[in-house]
């Protein structure tokens, strides 16, 4: 019997080691058609000295990524890969400023966008590849997440931000995304109140008279 109990013990020792992996992963989210969305690359980890990163990201066909920006764990940057399978490199330089901090949390935060006719798709996240400080390498299994397409519901013209109703915060998401800037949740369709397929000073101008006429 006590043979037993020290080789059951071994062997959930054995399994216990065996679980600990480095896990990079996106939640599997919902965005809109022409609709732009911020999601993190997130990071639980086991070593607490991991440094320098690099990683393949790989998107669903009518899904674009507009860009990468760091979070308090960590910076990273980003190249395109293979444009042709909607492929993303992405790495964060070896700083001689310290490791990642924590093991858990977001690592990178990205910015997408879904074409007018983006279907639902899975993407995926490959060739993990972290480097420690003592510069041992650290290969967490591939993941997967799925993005699906949501239902917009009917149209509200001047509604770019979404929240159901028309208001200043309208315009300025609008004048946001003439300025080159991203905003976190944007509905293309809404934002384009002329219909002519551009996002322009028209459409402002369309959102500020339904603010004060009502059309």
């Amino acid at each position: 019997m006590r043979n037993k109990i020290i080789f059951l013990a071994m062997a959930l020792l054995c399994l216990a080691n065996f679980s600990k992996a480095e896990n990079v992963t996106i939640d599997g989210f919902t965005i809109q058609k022409g609709e732009t969305k911020t999601v993190a690359i997130k990071l639980t980890n086991d070593y607490v000295n991991l440094t320098a990163f690099s990683m393949t990201l790989t998107l669903p066909s009518g899904l674009t990524l507009v860009s990468a920006e760091p979070t308090d764990r960590y910076a990273g940057g980003i190249t395109v890969g293979n444009p042709d399978a909607n492929e993303y490199n992405i790495c964060g330089a070896d700083l001689a400023l310290g490791t990642i901090s924590g093991t858990s949390g977001d690592l990178i935060n990205i910015t997408v966008k879904a074409s007018e006719t983006f279907k639902s798709g899975n993407g995926s996240i490959t060739n993990i590849d972290f480097i420690t400080t003592d510069r041992q390498h650290v290969r967490p299994q591939n993941s997967t997440f799925k993005v699906t397409v949501q239902d917009g519901g009917a149209t509200l013209v001047g509604d770019a931000d979404n929240d159901g109703v028309v208001n200043v915060n309208d315009v300025m998401t609008i004048v946001n995304y003439i300025l080159g800037a991203t905003p976190a949740i944007f509905n293309y369709e809404n934002a384009d109140t002329n219909k002519d397929g551009e996002i322009n000073i028209l459409d402002v101008m369309d959102v500020v008279n339904i603010l004060l006429y009502g059309d």
